[in-house]
């Protein structure tokens, strides 16, 4: 059994009957049950471990009765068994409780346990662990908690990893014991969960401000450097790298500016390259490459910059044995807004730097101009064409950040629009009920040179918006969009 869901059976599973003292006859080691039928079977301490049953009443749940065998200890340090005056030992390997805590047998529904044990289902046994009423009762790594029906016992609470004997290491969010890495700094898989030192949640305690110091310490860089890894931290990992020592540098653009940053890593040892938005961050990374080939490999990323971003960048040996000289080349290519050409991080570019157009100032696109500007769509054919188009919409079906053309349709009456899209190269089309409505239908099933085609029902009198979108960048070009409405009878 899973050892994090044992907390969860104290509240769900606690026998409604659970108390103490005997119920119903004797039991201890191997006694007989009382009279009347009474009686459970006896399982307690006996040597072989023999039963006996009650005298008359037919057949008993199995169990274990109390106050006839010598009480077990409960709650008491335990790794097997017969520690625990031949009950049962809750052990630490087993079910993550520190150092393992002693416990009595014992049938959920009678809820029979000696003086000072509380019966409890664990699901696949019953156990009677330690009843208390202040944590002062309870051993060091427990604590004594309500586990339902106002009743108190002794459960896990670890708070530290010496309390965790056998597992090694002490998980506070539940207080339970398990295996995890114990050194955050030896490169090695301590527990084989894939997840090595700082990049290991386990270490997370231990690693913050030791990531944040090696994110505080880094050096800006403008162009190229030389360095070597062999100094390096050991604390931040990529998703693509390995888990030797890494330098971190930091870009940031010049003032005002953003643009395209290209980042090019060399060296004679296996290295890895990779971005974040926020360096202590590892979820915000942007991008990692690691070809896992030493001898003068080269490790190139692209990244978008813009105004005032300060851009970690981290090189990182795969192993410690890899670790070493290295050259990164960086190269930032500014994005001029007004210049009439595209370029990151832009949405658009139409040869100005005004607002008010579907382009602002920024170079950012004004979406409902953009929806606005949509030329009209007539029953017949309409010639279009996607290069320069914008590329900030994206159907269901069609490609991701590529460009499109905007046409605007307002079916007449309610019935059936017809849409047939011709091009020699791969495009598609979708329809939505406005700018950044509902989508009607998203197209784009044939291979380049055939037609797409959709008929959708519509309303009369509610606007359309009809995109079309190249599949890839290099499926930008001319297309016809013919239309054709069938009213409702």
């Amino acid at each position: 059994m899973n050892v994090r869901l044992v907390a969860g059976l104290f509240v769900l599973a606690l026998s409604a009957t659970a108390g103490c003292g005997d119920d119903g006859g004797e039991g201890g080691k191997g006694g007989s049950g009382g009279a009347g039928g009474a009686g459970v079977t006896g399982s307690g301490a006996g040597a072989s471990g023999a039963t006996s049953t009650g005298s008359s009443g037919g057949a008993e749940p199995t169990g274990t009765g109390g106050g006839g065998g010598t009480p077990v200890n409960y709650g008491a340090a335990c790794t097997y068994d017969a520690a625990c005056d031949g009950e049962y030992c809750i052990r630490e390997t087993d079910w993550g409780w520190p150092s393992g805590a002693c416990a009595g047998l014992c049938d959920p529904i009678v809820g029979a346990c000696d003086d000072g044990g509380v019966c409890v289902d664990f699901g696949d046994l019953g156990l009677c662990i330690r009843r208390c009423s202040t944590t002062d009762e309870c051993r060091d790594g427990y604590t004594c908690s309500d586990i339902g029906g106002e009743i108190t016992a002794c459960i896990p609470a670890c708070t530290e990893n010496a309390q965790c004997a056998e597992l090694g290491l002490c998980d506070r969010f539940d207080g339970l014991c398990k295996l995890g890495e114990l050194d955050c700094s030896d490169g090695e898989d301590d527990e084989g969960d894939g997840q090595v030192d700082c990049a290991d949640g386990d270490c997370a305690a231990t690693c913050r401000p030791l990531v944040d110091a090696a994110c505080a310490g880094a050096a800006a860089v403008t162009t190229t450097i030389e360095g070597d890894t062999s100094s390096g931290t050991r604390v931040l990992h990529g998703s693509c790298t390995g888990a030797g020592p890494e330098e971190i540098h930091v870009f940031t653009p010049p003032a005002g500016q953003s643009g395209t940053l290209l980042v090019v890593l060399q060296s004679e040892g296996n290295h890895g390259l990779y971005t974040r938005a926020a360096c202590a961050d590892a979820s915000t990374e942007i991008a990692c490459e690691d070809e896992h080939v030493a001898s003068g490999a080269e490790e190139e990323l692209e990244v978008v910059v813009h105004k005032d971003q300060a851009v970690p960048i981290v090189v990182d040996a795969r192993t410690p044995a890899d670790a070493g000289p290295y050259t990164l080349d960086l190269v930032f290519s500014p994005a001029t807004c007004g210049d009439g050409i595209v370029s990151k991080p832009e949405e658009c570019d139409d040869g100005n730097t005004v607002d008010g157009d579907g382009c602002s100032a920024a170079c950012t696109l004004e979406i409902d101009d953009v929806c606005a500007d949509a030329p009209v769509a007539v029953l017949g054919g309409n010639a279009g064409d996607t290069t320069g188009g914008t590329a900030v919409f994206e159907g269901t079906c069609t490609g991701r950040g590529t460009p499109e053309r905007l046409h605007a349709f307002t079916p007449p009456s309610d019935g059936t629009l017809r849409l047939v899209l011709s091009s020699e190269t791969d495009q598609g089309f979708y329809v939505r009920t406005g700018c950044s409505g509902r989508q009607l239908a998203c197209v784009e099933s044939e291979i380049a040179g055939r037609d797409e085609r959709r008929s959708i029902d519509v309303e009369g009198g509610v606007p359309l918006l009809i995109f079309v979108e190249a599949y890839h960048l290099t499926d930008v070009g001319p297309y016809t969009l013919r239309l054709s409405f069938t009213p409702s009878p």
